[in-house]
């Protein structure tokens, strides 16, 4: 039988709360968790947040519908302090100033000479693009 005497319980408290944070983190990880992020933090520390997936809020600047290799796509803005740009593959209809809710993939740089920063690629079916995301009015 094992036998700790009172002088071990917190080693033993701190080992099971790291491995309970361990273990919730690599869960986190496989689910492929996104995480709500602001526009503003993702332009203040984009490579904080390069490559990853993340459903940002923020009020519809400058919408229009562009032509690209993969398809057609709507291009914005997605402001609150500061902006980010968008490229949504999913035919979303968004209009200026509209409140919206998006989830798609950020790249720190993007494009064949890296020409557009903090950008976030929603939908379509874009090399590393996560596949489809949403977007939606937010309340």
């Amino acid at each position: 039988m094992l036998s700790l005497s009172h002088s071990h319980l917190p080693y033993l408290r701190a080992a099971i709360t790291r491995a309970a944070f361990l273990a919730a983190l690599v869960s986190t990880v496989a689910c492929g968790h996104t995480s709500q992020v602001a526009p503003s933090a993702l332009a203040a520390n984009p490579a904080d947040y390069d490559g990853q997936s993340v459903t940002v809020s923020g009020t519809v600047k400058n919408p229009t519908a562009m032509q690209m290799r993969r398809g057609t796509a709507t291009t914005y803005q997605l402001c609150d302090n500061a902006c980010i740009t968008v490229i949504a593959f999913d035919d979303p209809n968004v209009s200026d100033g509209s409140q919206v809710t998006t989830t798609g993939r950020f790249r720190a740089s993007f494009g064949s000479k890296q020409m557009m920063t903090n950008v976030l690629i929603v939908g379509g079916h874009m090399r590393g693009s996560g596949g489809a995301a949403a977007l939606s009015p937010s309340p």
